[in-house]
This record gives C-alpha cells, structure tokens and sequence, in this order.
C-alpha cells in the first residue's frame, strides 16, 4: 500500500475519531422530575444532578414540582422551568439542611453571600421560568446577605448585557433572618428582564459593578430599595413596576456612570422616595418615570451631570425634587409636580445646576425653605 494511501486511511480515521468525540461533547436536552414530563428526555432527580451532567450549552427543562436544594450553574447552559399542562411551577425550596455560604458579592456587600441560585464564572447562561421560595431558611453563619439568585463574575465588558440572563422568573419569601434579598449580580454584565420579585426584607434588584439591562420586572414589597445600581456603567432600568419599598423604588449611586432609568413606575411607597441619586453619582439620566404616592419623588445628592426631565411626581408627602449638596452640572427640567407639599427644593450648596422650567400643580409652596430629612440612603 502506497505511503499516500495510508495517509488517506489516517485522516479518515482521524475524521471519524473527531467526529465521535464532537457527538459525545454536543449539548444535549435534559429533563428534571417524574418521567411523564418530557417523557423523551434523559431524566434526572435534582436540578444540580442534571446542571452538573450535561455538557457545555446544554438546556436543562424542569417540570413542575418542588426541588428542595441549593444550585450552582459554572458553565453555559440554559435552565428552563416547563410545563405539563397542570399549569404549575417549578419551584426550587430551601432544602431541609438550610442555606450554605456558597457565593460571592465583594462589590456589592464586601464579602460572602449565600443563595439558592448561584451562577458564577462563565458565560451564556439563561435562567427562565422558574421560581425560587426562600420559605424556612433560616440564618446563615458568615454571610452577609442571603438571596434567591447571585450573580458573580459573569462576562466581561466586551459582552455588553449578553453574558447571562435571568427572565421570566420569580423570587419571593426571601426573609433570610433578617437579611434577604432578592437577586444580586455582582461584577457581571447581563439582563434581567420580565422577573416577578416580592416579599424580600430589603432589595428587590442590586447590581453592583459590570452592566446590566434591567427591563419589566416587577418589584412588589421590599424592605429596603426595589432595584438599586452602583459602581456600573452604561446599564439600562426601563419600564419596571416597583410598589411599597422601605426606602426607595430605585436607588443609583457610588460613582455610577451612563445609567439610564427610564419609563419606570414607582406607586404606593409613602416612606420612601421613588429615585435616589447619591455618592458621586454621574452622567445618568432619569426620564419619562411615574412617581407617585411616595415622600420625595427624586432626591439628589452629592451628584453631577445628572439629567432629570420629563419625569411625573404626584402624591407626595415632601418634595418632588430634593436638590442637595449639589456637585453641579444637574438638569432638572420639563418635570410635573402634582399634588406635594413642596414642588422642589434646593440648599444654599447648590451652585451651576438648571432647575427650570418645571410644572407644579396643587403645591403648598413651590418652593421648600426647609425639608424634612430621613436618614441617609443604605445601599442594600
């Protein structure tokens, strides 16, 4: 046999080697819970049996029922909640042996964290159609926060919002002793869109570092803050809902810069103020946002180049705009004030901002000589 037949033979074999080893790595469709669901599917008893199973840019389908137990998602796959007609959810619970201390929010809170949902170190990650219930958790020695869903060191910035997405999910009952939040995305760049997120004793939402496109969800009964964003840039927060915050509907501050909050609604929040721009804040624009039945309805401080237009604030208990300590360069126009003590207030500090015109309705005074101060903004 000639020297160039047997390299024929070769690449062929070489060929078909390659070709098996491609089939056994290619990403596969895989199901979580009894076998009536998704009967065709490879089927698995946990959700982290299935996510630790799979190869690279599988999807993992999980049928109704309840899955007590904590997940850790490193690698790119899909995790999709599904139905079997019953219209029920999945829904993953606090396992009997309680939470661990299993992630990681340095920007955010400075330390160790733990959650239900960890996705962590990788790229191309959808999370989807699932609900995680923190009922029963209990305390967790060492963490500084316990959440539903922490995002740690996903993509870089060259992945824009693309590098993850959290969507169509539900997190609720995050009373965690005292310190629960909802979903945390520290030093990631990705979207969380469309998520239902309620019961939380303090913050709906935090992004902390990175970028984030925050679209649609809707934030209902949080201690604290419904969506807060620091230390990132160039991140998007339009059209959410946000009812009955603590503090604030949502919270930009920490040296963040080119945020865009944007046809947002914040409603019934009578102790809070519905936006906060604090700490070195810079370059952000708020507008076309609903404020309404809250104390403020934006609040500046210790910010600069901040464009704040075509906002509607009603039903406040104080004023709707709060210009204080100004670091200059802020344009609050072609806002409307309906029905507030105070239509706007600003301190003897602020110096070289644009302040009208604005429209005001049913005031007391337009002007506030002397508003009523809480204590300063807790980023939470």
């Amino acid at each position: 046999m000639s020297i160039s037949s047997n390299m024929r033979i070769l690449a062929a074999a070489l060929a078909i080697s390659f070709g098996l080893y491609g089939q056994s790595v290619k990403a596969a469709t895989v199901a979580v819970g009894p076998t009536t669901c998704q009967p065709t599917r490879t089927h698995y008893a946990t959700i982290q049996a299935a996510v630790s199973a799979v190869p690279y840019g599988s999807t993992v389908l999980v049928c109704p029922g309840t899955y007590p137990e904590l997940v850790a998602i490193t690698q790119p796959l899909t995790l999709k909640g599904v139905t079997d007609g019953t219209g029920n959810a999945a829904v993953i619970a606090v396992p009997l042996t309680g939470l661990t201390l299993n992630a990681n929010a340095p920007v955010a809170f400075g330390g160790p964290v733990s959650a239900q949902l960890v996705v962590q170190n990788t790229v191309g990650v959808e999370v989807s159609g699932i609900v995680i219930d923190g009922t029963g958790s209990g305390c967790v020695p060492g963490a500084i926060r316990q959440a539903g869903i922490v995002v740690f060191g996903v993509g870089a910035s060259n992945d824009g919002t693309s590098a993850a997405k959290i969507d169509n999910v539900t997190v609720r009952n995050e009373h965690s002793c005292g310190v629960g939040e909802g979903i945390i995305a520290d030093s990631s760049y990705l979207a969380i869109i469309n998520n239902q997120i309620h019961d939380i004793d303090f913050t709906g939402i935090i992004v902390a570092g990175g970028t984030a496109k925050i679209n649609s969800n809707n934030v209902q009964t949080v201690g604290l803050n419904g969506i807060s964003v620091n230390l990132t840039s160039n991140s998007v927060v339009t059209a959410n809902t946000v009812g009955s915050a603590g503090q604030s509907g949502f919270l930009v501050q920490e040296f963040n810069t080119g945020t865009t909050v944007s046809n947002n609604t914040v409603l019934a929040s009578p102790t809070a103020y519905g936006i906060g721009v604090f700490d070195y804040a810079t370059n952000n624009t708020f507008t076309g946002n609903t404020i309404s039945d809250c104390f403020w309805g934006i609040w500046l401080s210790f910010a600069s180049n901040i464009t704040v237009q075509s906002n509607t604030f009603s039903q406040l208990g104080s004023d709707g705009v709060l210009d204080q300590d100004s670091l200059g360069g802020n344009i609050v126009t072609k806002n409307t004030v309906n029905e507030a003590a105070f239509g706007i207030f600003t301190d003897s500090t602020v110096s070289g901002d644009t302040l009208s015109p604005n429209t005001f309705y049913n005031t007391v005074v337009t002007v506030d000589p002397a508003p009523a101060v809480m204590g300063g903004p807790q980023n939470f």
